[in-house]
């Protein structure tokens, strides 16, 4: 669990009051919805893309300190879990570990550069006191022959998957991560060919590895699948790995299955812990049952206000720019080019100034607002068991 004992220190008081309460409602939510870790006989792990951590290079945040503590309370639910979009600077991860229970450490790659990469890192956050990392750690880089191609170019990964193992008493696992390219959404665009490409190339590769190796492999992460019929979920499972079927989508309205927990198990030491139930042993933790809900904007319309109002004034900066800009423009064509900038940072201003100044505003950007503070990715949980001691014995007998 958190260090709750730091919250002590928050001010002003109306804050710290407010951060308990809602640390309390979705305790209690992470209470009913997940199940209890039990040390001896289950592992409780996800993945969870937390959006844009935190490098609030769209203006909307930075995240405020409160959000840290929801984001905290999330992560200590768990024994292990992959992250994906943490930025380049470290220090708001960092921020979030010293509010965490000592035990748990990350192991985290290095930004992946080039357009695409978005300088993003993957990573996995784990309680050492549940699970122990055996040594080996490596972001996933194709072999020539299987280059991801779209035609013009032979590429590997947007964002280079992220592979390390683990063992939780008797249950040995690889466990991979990925935040998949995404591209445009039309399904006959050549981004989201590259999107099938991706998921494809990382499936074969650990496909192939895991038919090798002692290891139960697992593969989860935001791979931008939009549902279970599509080419992007069939990619997933074409090479034998099997993901687990959530009810509700993970995006913020939850309906869309961009996010998943597969995996290619080794005969008999990959189980759900209640076989009987398996529904129950996996789902989506929807935290905005509690956190930052419609009833609660009033507690934060000053933080809007100010957002807004910094990226009006960032944007007329902009603005004085591309006038100036065009001004000194000396062709018909590229005073064009300039009016078109102009006229977006002119309607970009008006919309702002729309969702600061008007009720309905505030409302609509609030829930906008609200997913740079959490996510608009939702975690997703499977339990596992990692006892097999009565089937060791069964097979000595």
């Amino acid at each position: 669990m958190p260090s709750y004992w730091k919250l002590k220190y928050v001010k002003p008081v109306s804050a710290r009051r407010r951060i308990i309460t809602n640390l309390e409602k979705v305790r209690k939510q992470l209470a009913e919805e997940l199940p209890h870790k039990r040390a001896e006989e289950t592992l409780l792990l996800g993945t969870w893309n937390i959006r844009n951590f935190d490098d609030n290079r769209f203006g909307n945040g930075p995240r405020l300190d409160e959000s840290l503590w929801y984001i905290a309370e999330v992560i200590s639910a768990f024994d292990i879990l992959a992250v994906q979009e943490v930025c380049e600077d470290l220090e708001p991860l960092d921020k979030v570990m010293k509010l965490l229970d000592p035990a748990y450490e990350y192991i985290i790659t290095d930004v992946t550069e080039g357009p695409g990469g978005n300088r993003e890192r993957l990573g996995f956050i784990y309680n050492r006191g549940k699970v122990n990392f055996k040594g080996v750690a490596g972001e996933i880089v194709l072999p020539y022959k299987d280059l991801i191609s779209d035609v013009t170019k032979q590429r590997q990964f947007a964002r280079t998957p992220f592979c390390c193992s683990f063992q939780s008493r008797w249950f040995k696992f690889m466990f991979a991560t990925v935040h998949i390219y995404y591209g445009k959404e039309s399904k006959t665009s050549p981004q989201y060919k590259r999107r099938v490409k991706e998921i494809r190339s990382v499936s074969k590769f650990l496909a192939k590895r895991a038919k090798k190796e002692e290891y139960n492999y697992m593969l989860v992460g935001d791979f931008n699948i939009e549902d279970f019929e599509g080419a992007t979920f069939d990619a997933l499972e074409e090479y034998g790995f099997k993901a687990v079927k959530n009810k509700t989508g993970s995006n913020s309205n939850q309906t869309k299955f961009y996010d998943q927990i597969s995996f290619v198990p080794r005969p008999d030491e990959l189980q759900f812990a209640n076989p009987n139930a398996p529904n129950q042993c996996h789902g989506v933790f929807n935290f905005f049952k509690h956190l930052f809900t419609p009833a609660q904007l009033d507690d934060y319309k000053s933080v809007l206000k100010a957002t807004l109002s910094a990226k009006i004034a960032e944007t007329k900066k902009d603005l004085e720019k591309a006038k100036q800009k065009k001004a000194a423009a000396t062709t018909t064509e590229t005073k064009k080019k300039w009016q078109k900038r102009i006229d977006g940072f002119n309607d970009s201003i008006a919309e702002n100034k729309k969702l600061r100044d008007t009720a309905a505003g505030m409302k609509q950007y609030y829930r906008q607002w609200r997913t740079y503070q959490l996510s608009d990715h939702m975690p997703l949980w499977v339990e596992l068991r990692i006892d097999f001691s009565t089937e060791y014995l069964r097979g000595l007998k």
